[in-house]
């Protein structure tokens, strides 16, 4: 299964479209579908766009299919909290929101050590 397959297949859970993804990631209009087609491939810099916006979306899982395609749930009444409401959290609730970062940021740091890993296998195999 290629990137973008999987790629495809978190929308399809998240309900989520290709515009929508395109639009909120600042990419242009078509180009997931025409990835999708198979008339390229996703480059770093789109990945970089993609996981920055969808925290919850594993860049492992993603590039390589290994392992859980989602590293975090947010909890849906914190996305439905009004204004108001958001100005009332306890600290513990902060600190337990920093700390899911925390661990987000982790598991990214060491997805893109794995995926540099791999590439400098590549390039060694290459140079052999």
């Amino acid at each position: 299964m290629r990137i973008i397959d999987r790629l495809y297949q978190y929308m399809e859970l998240k309900n989520i479209t290709a515009y929508s993804v395109e639009h909120s990631c600042n990419i242009a209009n078509g180009y997931l579908k025409k990835q999708w087609k198979g008339k390229g491939t996703l480059g770093t810099e789109i990945l970089e766009k993609i996981v920055h916006q969808y925290v919850d979306l594993s860049l492992l899982w993603l590039i390589t299919g290994e392992g859980n395609m989602l590293v975090y749930e947010r909890p849906s009444s914190n996305l439905e909290l009004q204004d108001e409401e958001k100005s009332y959290l306890s600290a513990d609730t902060v600190i337990r929101s920093l700390n899911d970062k925390i661990k987000l940021l982790e598991q990214a740091v060491a997805d893109k050590e794995k995926i540099i890993a791999l590439l400098e296998r590549q390039i060694n195999r290459k140079g052999k």
